[in-house]
């Protein structure tokens, strides 16, 4: 993982990220391209199968559960190993040779939702 003081892939940490040691989902997006398209795993059903590569979510039991995405994004492949090594919902399209990240959160400006991502940075008056 490349962070570096307050920087994450060369993009500055926001305050609020800083302020709780977390990297957020604004400067994760940041360090590399993406586009947004939501509809693109339903409208390629027929052309191959998406499947789940990375952020597998699991509850108490261990038990793992399909999440709720309200956003997906193309990435390239240098962004998808980002998202990997971030553990982030990744999913993968043999056919389409295509990685789409899978965003669980909707509403709130990406500078205030935090991943699970540290960064030690600490708060900086």
């Amino acid at each position: 993982m490349k962070i570096m003081g307050n920087y994450f892939y060369g993009n500055e940490i926001s305050e609020y990220g800083r302020a709780h040691n977390r990297v957020d989902y604004a400067t994760l997006a940041k360090a590399f391209d993406s586009v947004l398209n939501n509809s693109i795993m339903a409208n390629t059903w027929e052309l191959g199968e998406w499947e789940q590569v990375s952020g597998f979510c699991e509850d108490e039991d261990g038990e793992y559960y399909e999440p709720d995405i309200y956003q997906t994004y193309i990435v390239s492949d240098a962004g998808a190993e980002i998202l990997k090594e971030c553990d982030e919902i990744l999913y993968y399209n043999d056919a389409l040779d295509m990685y789409v990240w899978g965003v669980t959160h909707y509403g709130t400006s990406w500078a205030y939702v935090l991943t699970d991502i540290p960064c030690n940075c600490g708060y900086d008056d």
